[in-house]
């Protein structure tokens, strides 16, 4: 069993029993269970199956209305080992999930997903940081020198949520690092070496002889008008 599998169970109060080497019986159950899942496999290839939703519905189906009311010759072996009274047709999975009248303990859903993310342990720098991946996280300046547990799911580690006994758990965000700590930082833009896009002193040239022509044309206009005034007197 793989460690993070042994972790997650562990969290869950789930005791990991391994069975004794060249044990047959007590591998019975396992063995008995292949040998369904085999027999649903040749049945599931004619139908040619084409998407796993349908090959699940199909297994659902197997289960509910074959496997679980066939009659056990397990459960029926298990009853007579304790001297009861066993029916001729035997004992179903079904009729033996119906008596037994233990309550069902359901798990809370954020137990179970806590369970089975991944777990690590880090220590925080003098910079209240935490290294993962190659890349560093900030947590909080108090834990400074403490190893906290870090916890991250393995579809999407870019996510990390920091628990350390006595502090709510909080997500630790990666360290952004601004311009100013570049090693070769950017220039203020008034400082930096500009590309002219004109001549300034063209367009101060250009300007001034615009005025200069429009100047002119006024006073030639006016000479003319004097003339023509002249004239007329």
């Amino acid at each position: 069993i793989a460690r993070q599998i042994r972790l997650s169970l562990s969290r869950l109060g789930i005791r990991v029993l391994h069975a004794r080497p060249r044990s047959g019986k007590s591998k019975g159950k396992i063995e008995k269970f292949h040998q369904v899942v085999d027999m649903f496999n040749r049945e599931a290839k004619l139908k040619n199956i084409k998407t796993l939703e349908e090959l699940n519905r199909l297994w659902a189906v197997f289960l509910d209305a074959y496997y679980h009311q066939k009659p056990h010759e397990g459960i029926s072996e298990y009853y007579e080992s304790l001297g009861a009274a066993v029916p001729e047709s035997g004992i179903t999975p079904l009729q033996e999930w119906n008596r037994d009248s233990r309550p069902l303990t359901y798990l809370d859903v954020s137990v179970v997903s806590e369970a089975f993310l991944h777990h690590e342990t880090r220590k925080v720098d003098k910079g209240a940081c935490i290294s993962f991946r190659g890349r560093k996280y900030e947590t909080k300046p108090a834990l400074i020198g403490y190893k906290v547990e870090i916890s991250y799911d393995p579809a999407a580690p870019e996510t990390i949520t920091v628990s350390y006994p006595g502090y709510e758990p909080f997500t630790a965000q990666p360290v952004r690092i601004g311009e100013f700590c570049d090693k070769n930082p950017t220039l203020p833009a008034a400082m930096q070496e500009q590309t002219p896009t004109t001549s300034r002193f063209l367009d101060a040239l250009e300007k001034k002889h615009s005025e200069s022509t429009r100047q002119r044309a006024d006073a030639i206009s006016f000479a003319s008008y004097r003339k023509e005034a002249d004239h007329n007197v």
